[in-house]
């Protein structure tokens, strides 16, 4: 292991359809992802717009040598079970994002839903599914232990940020870099199971930093400054959307909230992961190489 601090590159594989201003929380635009394929494609299943930036989020790993972990739907790879395979095929990490891009519910539909998820994915991927990332980011205390029970290895649901438009609940002291947190409280250290890959926070003001989304919205320095200071702690985890490198969708109506929200997707998130993945002097792993490290790192209790 060289001296270098350790980058996992990861990517949640969902459409712009998933985000909770547009479907998947009490206050979306739509009010099921059938509603909104009814109303968009006068159809019930997806139009494969996330075919065209699949390939481009591939191809850019391939230029910069980076083996990526992608959390995929369940719903995801039923109805686009040959990008997971092109997934596989170029040496990437498949993990869990849930069946559903919804808010987290009530435990033991959370459980059914995530053991019907990580089933599917295995089936489609031929790889053991060990890690898990919530959609939205929400987590609630009993979600390690499920995880744990299910046969996960790591979460990588925790973003330290202060509560934020119903996210981050009681997880802005949480650490930054890679731990083990506590039973029954994920913002803690501890000596849990189930390691923890946090997405770094903004110093001080306790904002998202290592995300597609903070990245576009605040500039690529907010992005640089946020992961690197969880860098120099030794290690860090990033994350975008296939989307956020294509052109933003177009429908009428489009509230300002959303217009900043969508803002700079394309190629000027691109053009940015390209510089960054050019410019940083970091090991790249696999999410899971990275909870293995932590694992090894942190015994459990």
């Amino acid at each position: 292991m060289s001296g270098k601090p350790a980058l996992a590159v990861t990517v949640d594989m969902d459409e712009w359809y998933h985000c909770r201003w547009a479907t998947g929380s009490p206050r979306s635009r739509w009010r099921t992802t059938e509603a909104f394929f009814r109303d968009r494609y006068g159809a019930d299943c997806p139009a494969g717009e996330i075919r065209e930036p699949m390939a481009r989020v591939l191809a850019l790993f391939t230029r910069h040598g980076v083996r990526a972990t992608f959390f995929i739907l369940g719903e995801m790879a039923q109805a686009y079970p040959d990008l997971v395979r092109d997934v596989v095929a170029a040496g990437h990490e498949v993990a869990c994002h849930g069946m559903h891009h919804v808010d987290l519910g009530e435990r033991q539909a959370f459980t059914d839903d995530l053991r019907r998820a990580k089933g599917i994915l295995e089936d489609v991927s031929g790889q053991a599914v060990t890690g898990f990332r919530a959609p939205n980011l929400i987590l609630r205390p009993w979600v390690l232990d499920i995880l744990h029970d299910l046969g996960f290895a790591y979460d990588s649901s925790v973003c330290p940020s202060r509560a934020l438009f119903g996210k981050y609940e009681g997880l802005s002291e949480a650490p930054q870099t890679p731990y083990r947190p506590a039973a029954g409280d994920p913002a803690r250290r501890g000596g849990h199971p189930v390691v923890e890959i946090p997405i770094p926070a903004f110093p001080v003001l306790k904002l998202p930093a290592a995300t597609g989304i903070m990245t576009r919205v605040a500039g690529s320095w907010w992005c640089r400054i946020g992961l690197g200071r969880a860098l120099r702690k030794g290690a860090a985890c990033y994350y975008f959307h296939p989307y956020e490198i294509a052109p933003a969708p177009k429908f009428p109506g489009k509230p300002l909230k959303v217009r900043l929200f969508l803002r700079r997707t394309g190629p000027w998130l691109e053009r940015t992961l390209d510089r960054l993945l050019r410019d940083l002097n970091v090991r790249l792993l696999t999410a899971g190489e990275l909870a293995a490290e932590t694992a090894e790192k942190y015994p459990c209790a």
